[in-house]
């Protein structure tokens, strides 16, 4: 579907007349470059001013509506504190707090929607007419940027007013303070239920999911520590975490070993916050969310020399005991817990290697830790490290050239990486056999969101900053490799519908049990079974994990992940035919060439019918598990690393018969001919064998992948050549 497609869909019908004329520009083009004479300075003053006065329409509109929802807002507030506790009054006020949010959302769609119609419509115009307007566009772009509106305020004064109207039933009013160790701490409690979830969210979604969540939890706001204690609304959060010269904690923590450690410097808002958070996680398969958090705090000033065993926390431990606020045995166990931090940092010779920093907007109910969510935002990864011969932090502890808030620019721009999508975590601590509320799992089943298992901020940073200096890479990096492609639902702030994925599973304990039971299934599967469907190649892995479906293949069931096709058998996959017309797509990206299948922008490609290539793995048991077969990224790094070695072999092979041909005799010049055509056949093997393995890739097909009879050929080919 086209763009101007896109772009009337996503209009919201009661402020149609307040969009960019897509359409009309578009036309505009066409017509001015269909005529006999071209495009003209007078057909460029017309598109222009056309241009300008829909970008000053657009401007105008955001901010009177963005001011409207401000006054309504604030109306709200003043009914909401003068309110009777009536349920007609009540219901009113909810109704129409819950008009303003909706209003929220329409108008964060608006500003992406047209901000994306300026651009679009500014790069047609460059690439069919010989006048460049796209630097003069950007600075009128950047003088009127309705694009950069900060909802955030707004969003938090909203979740006030939904908490006011329910907090009747809550714990504790909304005005406790929160502090950050709220998130982390957990204790210790017999038959609760712990399960954590993590999901990608889309751009277009994220205004989306924030005005959902925030009907049903309040915003937290943190209450920093120090002599003002006041509310913060700065919701930034940067981790400076360590490592060796060997990336030991990165490699455990990817593989996921028992015990795996991650340690990491955080702080809140700017840099300028004197309170360091020293934490650090330690993976534990016994753990229902995975893994366990110490935390400790330090003074900004005492960093370095604790990084180096020279500074311990003594006095502090010290202070703690003249107190009295802790037991004895607590003070013995953060003692042990903060000396034992020490010494591995020490021990293991542990770095700054990368920070992270993002926003963070959390959703909790004071006191209750039943549902927390956490959504982050605009994930940038700096490198840390003084690798490469290039020094980045030195000798401190982190390097003091990052500027906050980070700009679309930057000076270090070749050392960082930023993140496409948002990151949602859902944590649950719920009785043993109590379900997850409804709108918890609505919203996990639903599109906005993509399941993201075992995603990390740090392993993903330095998989895309300092691939060189490891082995491995997460799997997850493949699923991201299409994150250019955007389709009509994703453009109204949707992902595809029709692409199977973790989130729509039947329920949250489906998407919770898929850890303990892959492994396992596989196990079985190969051990038992004699066969692996797992390829044998290491690294990267492409696509999602298996999945158990007990309703495979029957009519009745819920529809679900696996359930509402059955999967492709490698028999019947769709192979794609390869011939002259196929020679485009080999150098181009698979998401662009015309014949290449529909791709979802976390997913990856997906096959004729829409869905993604699967398998069937049958257990000794009668129950059937199906999903797609995992293909390591790595693959296709081999394949393509294969095609070029064919081509520098095919290349030589020409170079040498044109060299014969020219200054021969007869004999060499039939012996050049020779080599030549050999030439001429291993570079069309080479494109037809690149071609068939990426096929068998994307079709997850287990293989064989060897091709022993045409190298042969090809040697005793030239061994023969006179």
């Amino acid at each position: 579907m086209k763009f101007g497609d896109n772009l009337e869909n996503s209009i919201y019908p009661a402020w149609k007349e307040y969009y960019v004329q897509y359409n009309v520009l578009k036309k505009q083009l066409e017509d001015g470059v269909s005529k006999p004479a071209g495009w003209t300075e007078r057909d460029e003053g017309i598109f222009g001013q056309t241009l300008d006065t829909d970008l000053t329409k657009v401007f105008n509109f955001t901010n009177e509506k963005f001011e409207e929802l401000l006054e309504r807002t604030t109306k709200a507030e003043l009914q909401t504190a003068t309110f009777q506790e009536s349920y007609d009054q009540k219901a009113a006020l909810t109704s129409t707090i819950s008009d303003i949010t909706d209003e929220v959302n329409q108008l964060s769609k608006y500003c992406r929607t047209n901000y994306a119609g300026f651009l679009k419509i500014v790069k047609k115009h460059d690439k069919n007419v010989p006048y460049r307007l796209r630097p003069v566009f950007m600075v009128q772009l950047k003088s009127r940027a309705f694009y950069d509106v900060n909802f955030d305020s707004l969003i938090v004064r909203l979740s006030k007013l939904y908490h006011i109207l329910g907090a009747e039933s809550l714990p504790l009013p909304f005005g406790t303070p929160i502090t950050p160790s709220v998130l982390t701490a957990m204790a210790a409690q017999e038959g609760i239920d712990r399960r954590s979830f993590k999901f990608w969210v889309h751009p277009d979604n994220i205004m989306e999911v924030k005005t959902t969540v925030l009907k049903h939890l309040p915003v937290i706001l943190y209450t920093p520590r120090g002599p003002n204690k006041t509310e913060s609304f700065d919701p930034s959060i940067s981790s400076v975490y360590l490592d060796n010269s060997s990336f030991d904690l990165y490699n455990n923590k990817l593989e996921r070993k028992e015990g795996a450690q991650a340690i990491r410097l955080r702080w809140y808002g700017s840099p300028t916050n004197n309170e360091i958070s020293v934490e650090r996680k330690i993976h534990h398969e016994i753990n229902k969310f995975g893994e366990y958090h110490d935390r400790f705090t330090i003074k900004e000033k005492y960093v370095d020399a604790f990084l180096k065993g020279e500074y311990t926390m003594d006095r502090q431990i010290a202070k703690l005991r003249e107190q009295g606020a802790k037991s004895a045995t607590e003070i013995a166990q953060f003692e042990e817990m903060v000396k034992d931090v020490q010494n591995v940092i020490v021990d293991m010779k542990l770095k700054s290697v990368l920070r992270t920093i993002y926003n963070r907007t959390a959703f909790q109910i004071p006191g209750d830790k039943r549902v927390r969510l956490s959504l982050d935002t605009d994930l940038c990864m700096v490198r840390e490290d003084n690798l490469d011969n290039v020094t980045r932090s030195g000798s401190h502890w982190r390097r003091m050239d990052v500027d906050y808030p980070m700009l679309p620019k930057t000076a270090y721009e070749q050392d960082m990486a930023r993140f496409n999508y948002a990151i949602l975590e859902i944590k649950l601590e719920l009785p043993v056999g109590k379900s997850a509320p409804s709108w918890v799992d609505e919203l996990m089943n639903s599109n906005l969101v993509e399941s993201a298992e075992s995603f990390s901020k740090y392993v993903h940073g330095v998989a895309v900053l300092l691939e060189r200096h490891v082995a491995l890479l997460p799997f997850w990096l493949a699923q991201l490799e299409k994150d250019s492609v955007r389709t009509a639902d994703s453009m109204r702030g949707h992902l595809p519908t029709d692409t199977p994925s973790l989130s729509r599973a039947g329920s949250t304990y489906e998407i919770q049990s898929i850890n303990s039971r892959r492994s396992s299934i596989a196990s079985r599967s190969e051990s038992e079974g004699g066969t692996s469907t797992r390829p044998s190649s290491k690294g990267k892995q492409k696509s999602m994990d298996i999945v158990v479906d007990s309703n495979y293949g029957q009519n009745g069931g819920q529809p679900g992940y696996g359930s509402t096709s059955k999967p492709a058998s490698r028999a019947s996959s769709v192979k794609k035919s390869f011939g002259f017309k196929g020679f485009g797509g080999v150098f181009k990206q698979s998401g662009k060439s015309k014949d290449s299948r529909d791709t979802s922008p976390l997913l990856g490609p997906n096959d004729g019918n829409g869905t993604v290539p699967q398998i069937k793995i049958i257990p000794p048991k009668p129950k059937k598990v199906v999903g797609p077969l995992k293909v390591e990224a790595k693959v296709f790094f081999a394949n393509e690393r294969t095609f070029l070695k064919w081509m520098n072999f095919a290349v030589l092979l020409g170079t040498l018969g044109i060299a014969l041909f020219n200054a021969g005799d007869s004999i060499g010049r039939f012996a050049g001919i020779l080599l030549s055509i050999t030439a001429l056949a291993t570079l069309i093997y080479a494109i037809w064998l690149y071609e068939r393995r990426l096929d068998m890739l994307r079709n997850k097909d287990p293989g064989p992948y060897d091709e022993p009879l045409m190298p042969t050929l090809m040697c005793s080919s030239v061994k023969s050549k006179p």
